[in-house]
């Protein structure tokens, strides 16, 4: 029976303590069941409450754990970015794309750490066992080092997976990506606002795949139904300098579009072009770019990681697992950054 020197309605922590030979923390701790307190300690106080009849104000309660949760926000799991990319890869773009993530990711109370695999597949087993160890729940598969099929890398049912790339060929996920047609489409229409009319597009069969094709896609379209000339884009197995050079002259290009910085300059000095000369530079992404103030589209990756976190927020929450029968594609638009390397054509070039 509750002890009759207190009521139950005047039994505070106070004196729950007080017969306890505790402090008022100690016994705030221990009925609500928090951490730090001896268990042998905690079955005491339980029953000296029990005894005097204690029982929590509601209102306080509910206060109390508005408090605590706008103080210290819970720790819910975490997110693991995968990259085949090795570790001391500094390619911008990807950094970029991993800082949002993680800003994001931690701003929701997200643990967020980013895991270097190696592209064989031979290393994965093991990958799930050391993965659910470190508590991950959500997978963000970050831009590849080079297109890759990570089907066989784990178990894909036992986490939520959002892919911020599309250099991961399979399997097929939700993905948030730039939008790189209407990225595409945007810098032809920049190009073609100053004045070029034949824009030749270069760039590698590996980032082509990359990209799905679709930069490619865009400046075709581009040519066939907006542009007074169609170019025939250069696309490569391995870079060129012969076949860049002949393509050149035959396409006759006034302005030359690079799917990034690297070989963009790559074409600039192979053909000897200057910065902001006769023939316009135009890159699909100036992340990074190791040309100072080269023109092109900011593809904005840290958007993309945000962008990609909140989806994988979203689906670790109402748990949803495993590979998506309709999985869906979130276009991120970029825009244009003006640089030196379009000076505009005028009509009498």
């Amino acid at each position: 029976m509750p002890d009759q020197t207190h009521s139950p309605a005047q039994v505070t922590l106070r004196d729950v303590a007080k017969r306890a030979g505790v402090s008022a923390m100690t016994v705030s701790r221990a009925l609500g069941q928090r951490d730090g307190i001896a268990e042998e300690t905690r079955g005491r106080i339980e029953k000296i409450a029990a005894k005097l009849g204690y029982r929590p104000d509601p209102e306080i309660a509910k206060l109390m754990h508005h408090v605590r949760s706008r103080n210290r926000p819970r720790f819910k799991s975490v997110i693991c970015g995968l990259t085949t990319r090795p570790q001391d890869s500094r390619e911008p773009y990807t950094l970029a794309v991993i800082a949002g993530a993680r800003a994001r990711a931690e701003a929701l109370g997200y643990g967020f750490l980013v895991m270097h695999v190696s592209p064989e597949p031979t290393a994965w087993p093991g990958l799930q066992r050391v993965l659910l160890n470190r508590g991950v729940q959500g997978l963000l598969l970050l831009p590849q080092h080079r297109p890759i099929d990570l089907a066989g890398l784990c178990s894909w049912e036992k986490f939520s997976v959002v892919a911020a790339t599309t250099s991961v060929l399979a399997p097929a996920v939700n993905r948030v990506t730039p939008d790189h047609f209407s990225n595409g489409l945007l810098l032809c229409r920049e190009l073609a606002a100053r004045g070029y009319r034949r824009l030749g597009y270069v760039t590698s069969s590996e980032h082509d795949m990359r990209v799905n094709h679709v930069l490619d896609a865009a400046t075709m379209w581009h040519g066939r139904r907006e542009a007074v000339g169609q170019v025939d884009p250069l696309i490569m197995v391995e870079l060129s300098a012969e076949r860049l050079i002949a393509w050149f002259r035959r396409e006759k290009p006034d302005a030359v579009i690079g799917s990034n910085a690297r070989e963009l300059e790559w074409v600039r000095q192979t053909l000897k072009l200057r910065m902001r000369g006769k023939v316009g530079l135009a890159c699909m992404t100036t992340a990074g770019s190791v040309m100072k103030d080269v023109s092109g589209i900011d593809e904005r990756p840290r958007e993309v990681g945000i962008v990609a976190v909140d989806l994988l927020a979203g689906m670790v929450t109402t748990r949803v697992g495993g590979l998506p029968l309709a999985p869906t594609s979130t276009g991120v638009l970029g825009g244009w950054k003006e640089g030196r390397s379009c000076r505009g054509r005028s009509t009498d070039d």
